[in-house]
Order: C-alpha cells, then sequence, then structure tokens
C-alpha cells in the first residue's frame, strides 16, 4: 500500500488504463484484534486518498481474494491481475487458487517480489540451499550484496506516513547514530526505530530504508549503530526467505525439530499471561503494554516470550496466535520465525530462556518501565 518504490503499482499503470485497485482481506487481518485492524485501515484509507485524487477507482473487501475475484468476474470481466508476492504459507495458498483462476479464464497474472531488502532472484544461492542459521546467512549476502535501486513514484506530491517516520527517526533527530545502544530502551519512542508496522503493512519498502540509510552514512555519519539498523533489515529477509522455504512447518507445535516437545495446555497460566497477572513484574508490565496499545519492544517480546515457554511450559504457538491477535505491525513471517527460534525448535536448537528478573534489571533498573505499564493492584 504505497505509492513509491511500487514495482506492482508501476507496471499496472505502465501497462493499462482502466485499472480497479482492490484492497483484500486475509484470514490472519480477520484474526486481528482491534489495534492491527484499525491501523491497516488507517493505511488503507491512506493509499486510497491517493489514488482516487487522481482518478482511480478503490475498492475494499472482506472476501478473501480468490472468492472477490471469482465473484467480480461474474459481472465484470478483466484480462490481467497484478499483485505482489507473499512469503507465509497461508497467503501463498491464496495465491495458488487465484493462479488456477487466472489459468482457468485466461487472465495474465504478474505478481511481483518486492516485500525483501534483496530479491529472491538475487540471493546468491538458491532458496534450497539457503544457510540454515542466520550467521551464515548474513555473510553470503554480504559477501555477493546486490539490492535494486527504488522503483520512482508515478505521481508526485506523494504522502507517505512510512516515510515521515523514516526521515524524523534518521534526519531529523539523527537517532540512528546510536540506534544499536539504544534500540532496548522500553519508554522512549525514539530508542528504536519504530518502522516494523509501515514495513510490514507495506507502507514503507526495505529497499527505501537502506538507500536512505546509505545516503546518510554517505553524507552525515557512518558508525556500528547504521550498520546494525542493515543488520535488523537482514534479520527480516532471513524470516522472510525462512517461511518462503519451510512453509507450513513453522506453523506447526514440533516446528522444525523431529524430537519430541515437552510443553503444558495449561489454561490458567495462560491467562495469566495473556492478562499481564502472572508472579513477574516486568512480563506483566510488557504484557499490559501489548494490550493496551498493540505494541510491545523487540525486548519485551523476546522477555515475555521465553516466559511463556520455558517458564510457564505453555505450547509457543499459543504465544505466537495471540501476538497475531494483538500486535499492530504483526506479520506472519517475522512473529511465527522468532517464536519458531526462541523456543529451540527452528533453526537453532538452543532454546533461548531469558532470566526475566536479570532482564529487568539491566532493560528497567529504576523501574520506569514497570511502574508506568504495572498491573492494577500490583504493588509499586
Amino acid at each position: 500500500m504505497r505509492i513509491s518504490d511500487n514495482l506492482t503499482l508501476a507496471r499496472c499503470l505502465e501497462q493499462n488504463q482502466d485499472i480497479i485497485f482492490v484492497f483484500s482481506m486475509t484470514k490472519s487481518l480477520k484474526r486481528a484484534g482491534h489495534f492491527r485492524r484499525k491501523f491497516m485501515s488507517d493505511c488503507f484509507n491512506s493509499f486510497k486518498s491517493e489514488l482516487e485524487d487522481r482518478g482511480f477507482t478503490v475498492l475494499a473487501t472482506e472476501y478473501c481474494f480468490p472468492d472477490f475475484i471469482s465473484t467480480f468476474f461474474q459481472t465484470r470481466t478483466f484480462n490481467s491481475i497484478y499483485c505482489t508476492q507473499e512469503y507465509s504459507w497461508e497467503e501463498r495458498q491464496e495465491e495458488l487458487l487465484v493462479q488456477e483462476f487466472c489459468k482457468k479464464n485466461d487472465i495474465s497474472l504478474q505478481s511481483f517480489d518486492q516485500g525483501t531488502l534483496i530479491a529472491h532472484n538475487d540471493l546468491p544461492f538458491s532458496l534450497e540451499n539457503m544457510p540454515f542459521v542466520f550467521t551464515d546467512f548474513r555473510k553470503k549476502i554480504e559477501l555477493e550484496l546486490n539490492i535494486k535501486p527504488i522503483i520512482p513514484a508515478p505521481f508526485s506530491h506523494v504522502q507517505n506516513l512510512g516515510m515521515m517516520r523514516l526521515n524524523h527517526y534518521i534526519w531529523k533527530t539523527h537517532a540512528v547514530q546510536t540506534y544499536k545502544e539504544s534500540r532496548n530502551g522500553m519508554l522512549r519512542f525514539d530508542d528504536s526505530t519504530k518502522l516494523s508496522p509501515w514495513l510490514n503493512a507495506g507502507l514503507l519498502s526495505p529497499r527505501t530504508v537502506y538507500h536512505e540509510l546509505k545516503k546518510y552514512e554517505n553524507e552525515v555519519c557512518e558508525n556500528d549503530s547504521t550498520y546494525w539498523l542493515f543488520f535488523e533489515l537482514l534479520w527480516r529477509d532471513y524470516f522472510k526467505f525462512f517461511s518462503l522455504k519451510y512453509g507450513h512447518r513453522i506453523f506447526m507445535t514440533k516446528g522444525l525439530s523431529s524430537s519430541y516437545y515437552s510443553h503444558q495446555n495449561d489454561t490458567k497460566n495462560f491467562e495469566a499471561w495473556c492478562t499481564g497477572k502472572t508472579s513477574d513484574s516486568f512480563i506483566n508490565a510488557c504484557m499490559n503494554e501489548l494490550n493496551q496499545t498493540g505494541w510491545m519492544s523487540n525486548r519485551g517480546r523476546q522477555n515475555v516470550a521465553s516466559f511463556l515457554i520455558h517458564d510457564l511450559g505453555i505450547n509457543w504457538t499459543w504465544g505466537a496466535s495471540y501476538f497475531e491477535e494483538k500486535l499492530f505491525d504483526y506479520d506472519p513471517d517475522l512473529n511465527w520465525g522468532n517464536w519458531l527460534y526462541l523456543s529451540g525448535r527452528g533453526s537453532d536448537p538452543r532454546a533461548r530462556k531469558f532470566n526475566t528478573i536479570k532482564q529487568a534489571e539491566i532493560y528497567d533498573p529504576q523501574g520506569e518501565y514497570r511502574q508506568f505499564w504495572r498491573s492494577p493492584n500490583e504493588y509499586p
């Protein structure tokens, strides 16, 4: 849902005159809670306004896209569909249904790979030979780095909320210069980039972030923190391609491991975790922030996941599903990939267990975060 660096949009405009733009609900979005639905609605309305101001028709439907096009085709014929490729299993199954429909009805389907920093075809290895561990993935990518240039916006004077946030973080505040040191902060808004909502909703492309970052490094400052933002973009790509490679397996309780997974289906403890009523005030504060805002810092996400999996012994997929509902920056590849990683059922068999008491001492030494988001009736 962006105007700039959108190859799908650019090609469609180059090759057609009579165009209808359609925003279709995914199954995941139907499972989303208030915050993600509201955020996606706001993103769509911004995108819709940009297009309608230029005379285009823009529709929104709660149908999944395969159902929408089969219904729409009964009343109005069309000869081409343009879309952006997805990586996650459920979304890819929808794409297969669209492919079948297009083949059956002699419709041209053009899908474009533009959701990652490095395009699938530009990886220095095949998907089958993708390194299993992130460090190996990163090293191979950096040896043969191939990042495409940005696709110019087809319109002038485009408003982009994601770009506004990027400009604020990089150019206005120069907060990127201290990103590596501040990214684990939990209260200040500019401690981390806060770009994930815009990236995951498609309002901002990873390539745009990269090229803006390189411009900043060339003109202002290059240091460990600017590199670390690039490093995080590589993590994002890793989980995208990991999801594409392993498909439905990253959503299964056993993950990629064949070993027995011991866990409990303790609904009482799970409810306490969800509602911020555990014995751990740091975990409670993180969950309270999530429930009240739809957001949680990366440091918080790692700790609450570790606590659910390793301290409470509850099925990791329960936590991943809860995040799908609550997070307004939810992305299936990143969410489930990270949960799988922390559970020890993914690319690294070493389960990531955090000492949450020590973590609170390190990242909330004065207790300000815990005080701000403390549960009702919890002691100060």
